[in-house]
């Protein structure tokens, strides 16, 4: 996992808690309205939306793993993921644009604190 990693996935959470995908829409609709009736007992918070957070497995072992220098992949490892993945895109696991600004922000301030250290030797 990268730095500060859990701060990225813990908006991934929240977000997904009130039933939005990366861009704001709503992640999707149940096909049940039995169904989105319980969903809504249980989290009002995404209006009965889909919102991913059943038992909270999926987003509690969502990681942001380092694929090479310029890419990262964030994933759950819950045994769902795929089907989820499959089901309502693996857009669900990106970041909205304000996670993106945070994580610009958090490696150009790395980036940067790197460059001073290497070149003050500190």
């Amino acid at each position: 996992m990268i730095f500060n990693s859990e701060k990225i996935v813990e908006g991934i959470r929240t977000r997904w808690l009130f039933g939005k995908d990366p861009n704001g829409g709503n992640i999707g609709d149940y096909r049940s309205n039995e169904y989105e009736a319980f969903k809504v007992s249980i989290n009002s918070r995404a209006s009965g939306g889909v919102d991913l957070t059943l038992t909270g497995a999926l987003g509690k072992q969502l990681t942001v793993n380092q694929l090479s220098k310029d890419k990262y992949i964030i994933k759950s490892d819950d045994y769902k993921f795929d089907r989820i993945a499959k089901k309502y895109g693996l857009k669900q696991f990106n970041l909205d644009q304000q996670q993106t600004n945070e994580l610009f922000d958090m490696l150009t301030y790395f980036a940067t604190e790197q460059l001073i250290k290497n070149t003050w030797l500190v």
